[in-house]
């Protein structure tokens, strides 16, 4: 077939482009301050001193080497595990976990081919989809400037797909997942799908264990109020965001950028790449229209109040929740194939996150791990796109995929821009968890002695 025989040459013909980003991504660590990396490590160092690391009046820090532009809006087992590195210099850690970042992202391919690619073909085909929707893409190179860790959690999803994958429920095995419950709550979902879907029940009581032994571990970190503190946060964000939408009706000005100047250790942490896109959240599409709202019209800002807005976030998450319930019910009366029910259980998560406080472009390289297991899937196209015609649909969803980010690369017109990172952010999670309940509910029913997954 000529598509197997060009893949090795479309290989090969992403390493400069890869090249090319790695010596960008290196000209971004000399050049930005990384902004949320410094609120991870500021986040850290109080939590080490036994302080409160979800204070939030930076001002209030009694010196640099506690300050940050923004608080943390991470769990405490994250802070925690930047506590063992937290007293060295920042400049020093940047380049640290910049280097760590990189080094996950090669630790995710690795691991997702060797656990889901069973030919040379598909191997190939891994490595140019991981290279345009990851490497090369602008979210990448946004969460590597940021200072994120969400490579770390799509490393820890990656081993959690191949531990269902190939039925690996040692305590071992079951330790990465346990760590991304606790430094990802919202995937606790993922618990309740691998368990309704795919009857897992050693491999969910033990990771509930282990998750649970973390989160008393964090309490030697000032208690239960460290975690109290966290969800705080969160709520206190997402009102910033409600709150936010009446601002932008009377400054039409106003930017998402950093605020003036603000120089922490010699450093300033207003420099920052562009985000090249608003709160991708259900509040955040929400929020664009009232930016484009003109003086004549400022009424609508009392007359929509963020408490409907609200109201209705609370509602789309609790159909979310009831839905994916129903969904993994269906799938366990029915013979669906594994590949599906894990970008199910794995793509669950990623919806109700949607419906959360805030969601930027960095966190679009999760996607990476449920969009391949569709796209690898061999059977739950078959028998509505057979041959040629299959393959123009996976080759459609392939462009959907990893043509909005190279768009964001090339371009820097806002409109252009933030269509491509609706169909980023909104509609590829969104497209990928509609074809997993399609093929669930296409696939035929079980029988009694049927196994648990093709």
């Amino acid at each position: 077939m000529l598509l197997r025989r060009i893949l090795p040459f479309l290989a090969l013909a992403t390493i400069p482009f890869c090249l090319l980003c790695l010596a960008i991504s290196v000209s971004d660590l000399h050049t930005y301050p990384a902004a949320d990396l410094r609120a991870k490590v500021a986040g850290a160092r109080l939590l080490a001193a036994g302080q409160n690391p979800y204070n939030l009046n930076p001002d209030s820090q009694p010196n640099q080497y506690f300050k940050s532009p923004a608080f943390p809006t991470y769990t405490p087992v994250l802070l925690a595990l930047y506590v063992p590195l937290s007293a060295l210099p920042y400049e020093t850690q940047r380049t640290i976990y910049f280097c760590l970042d990189w080094l996950l992202a090669g630790a995710t391919f690795y691991l997702f081919q060797r656990s889901f690619c069973e030919s040379l073909a598909e191997k190939y085909f891994c490595w140019i989809a991981y290279c345009s929707f990851i490497v090369c893409s602008y979210a990448f190179r946004f969460h590597l400037e940021r200072g994120q860790y969400y490579m770390l959690v799509l490393l820890l999803l990656c081993h959690t797909a191949a531990s269902i994958e190939h039925g690996q429920s040692g305590w071992l095995a079951c330790l990465p997942t346990a760590l991304l419950l606790v430094v990802r709550p919202t995937y606790c979902l993922m618990l309740v799908a691998a368990l309704l879907c795919l009857n897992a029940r050693k491999w969910v009581l033990r990771v509930s264990a282990l998750a649970a032994a973390m989160f008393l571990a964090t309490l030697r970190f000032g208690g239960i109020q460290r975690w109290f503190g966290f969800m705080e946060t969160i709520r206190a964000r997402q009102a910033q965001y409600l709150e936010g939408m009446t601002t932008l009706c009377c400054k039409q000005h106003l930017s998402l950028r950093f605020l003036p100047p603000t120089i922490i250790e010699n450093i300033d942490f207003s420099r920052g790449l562009q985000g090249h896109a608003l709160n991708g959240t259900f509040i955040g599409l929400c929020s664009f229209p009232f930016g484009l709202v003109s003086r004549r019209l400022l009424f609508l800002c009392g007359y929509i109040a963020p408490r409907q807005i609200e109201a209705t976030d609370y509602l789309f998450m609790t159909l979310v929740l009831a839905g994916g319930i129903g969904v993994a019910f269906m799938a366990r009366q029915r013979v669906v194939d594994r590949k599906i029910l894990i970008a199910y259980v794995v793509v669950w998560p990623l919806i109700f996150e949607i419906f959360g406080p805030e969601r930027q472009l960095y966190t679009s390289v999760v996607e990476f791990l449920s969009w391949m297991l569709v796209l690898l899937d061999r059977d739950a196209l078959q028998p509505r796109f057979a041959g040629s015609g299959k393959f123009r649909f996976l080759a459609a969803i392939l462009v959907f995929g990893a043509l909005p980010p190279l768009v964001v690369q090339l371009t820097h017109k806002p409109l252009v821009e933030g269509v491509a990172n609706f169909f980023t952010l909104l509609v590829l999670p969104v497209a990928i968890a509609a074809f997993c309940v399609y093929a669930i509910l296409r696939s035929p029913k079980r029988n009694q002695d049927s196994p648990a997954a093709s």
